[in-house]
């Protein structure tokens, strides 16, 4: 089996792997979303202290979960996230590992958080299909990463600046929604009938680069929130229904130039927005007028999980990428590479 541990942000998450068939055997994570939501945001070193203190509780349940005398003797290998992420929390992911590499003379696989999110959508898989493509929507990113096979990937997109999930929450705290936004805000844009959405203006309309971008739009949502006050609960899911609509109009419009310039057989959707229901039909007809498979992970593995880092590290145990535990350490940026061509 493959241990792996998650704790680049706010969820702690632990799970076993198959090596054999890529088969999840557990999996469990504690979100630390309650202890946040006061703050209207992570507070890095409050999740780092709270990794610190579930962690250990989820090393003693898949210890339960293995059983017998010497419950850590299936284990193979030990996979983590040490990078992107917060570096505070990184840690504590690292500081475990190393401690379980050494008393069990195991060896450690990186894995990078991105990589993590494209393997989601292969748990439980076998065999991780390429090439493939992959737009991530998530707290932290905003960006679409091709992979010719699982040693030959690059970003060719990205945000300008504020990522799509960090958007969610803003707009959910302008409108004093709670944290996280994501949810509410979807919830919230649901009780808008069609066609009564706020307008607000589509992001980077009238630019041909390949890049995202959601600080304007965030902007126009500050400015309407402003006018509109005191908002009833009306006004408030017209504005979520129009930034959720033309944030996904700006996501679509800027996949659609991309589907039209590569060669694509194939079409992911990952990472914690990819849970949004609106956002996946959308992509899902954009996908479907292009003739183009669409993946999708399953909703519970949208958001940061170990068993992605697990289905990741199962790549990385069969192309025996270790590391040394003495000298690995953590970095919060990606090790993926800016690609300015695509590769497909």
């Amino acid at each position: 089996m493959l241990l792996s541990i998650e704790s680049s942000c706010d969820d702690s998450s632990l799970a076993l792997t198959r090596l054999e068939d890529c088969k999840l055997l557990w999996h469990a994570k504690i979100s630390q979303e309650a202890e946040h939501s006061a703050h209207g945001g992570v507070v890095p070193e409050l999740a780092s202290r709270l990794h610190a203190h579930n962690l250990p509780l989820l090393l003693q349940k898949a210890k339960a979960f293995l059983g017998g005398k010497t419950p850590f003797a299936p284990l193979k290998a030990i996979a983590l996230t040490t990078r992107p992420g917060l570096a505070i929390t990184l840690l504590e992911g690292l500081m475990m590992a190393k401690a379980l590499a050494l008393s069990l003379n195991l060896p450690l696989i990186s894995v990078d958080h991105l990589k993590g999110h494209l393997y989601s959508l292969f748990i439980n898989q076998p065999c991780a299909r390429f090439p493939l493509s992959v737009l991530l929507v998530s707290g932290g990113h905003t960006l679409i990463i091709e992979a010719r096979d699982p040693t030959n990937m690059g970003i060719i997109a990205q945000s300008l600046d504020d990522s799509l999930g960090e958007s969610f929450d803003k707009v959910a705290r302008m409108l004093g929604l709670g944290y996280p936004g994501g949810p509410v805000v979807e919830k919230l844009a649901c009780l808008c009938p069609a066609g009564e959405e706020y307008p607000f203006p589509l992001p980077l309309r009238q630019k041909s680069a390949l890049a995202f971008s959601f600080s304007g739009l965030k902007n126009a949502v500050r400015l309407a929130v402003a006018k509109a006050q005191p908002l009833s609960q009306e006004l408030q899911a017209q504005i979520c229904a129009g930034f959720q609509t033309t944030a996904c109009a700006h996501l679509l419009h800027k996949v659609r130039a991309y589907l039209q310039s590569a060669r694509v057989e194939r079409f992911g959707l990952v990472g914690g927005v990819s849970a949004n229901t609106y956002i996946r039909t959308q992509l899902e007809n954009l996908c479907a007028e292009f003739g183009i498979e669409l993946l999708l992970a399953p909703l519970e593995f949208c958001t940061d999980n170990a068993a992605m880092i697990g289905r990741a590290g199962v790549m990385g145990y069969q192309h025996a990428e270790f590391s040394d535990v003495h000298t690995l350490d953590i970095s919060p940026h990606t090790e993926i590479p800016q690609s300015a061509d695509s590769i497909l």
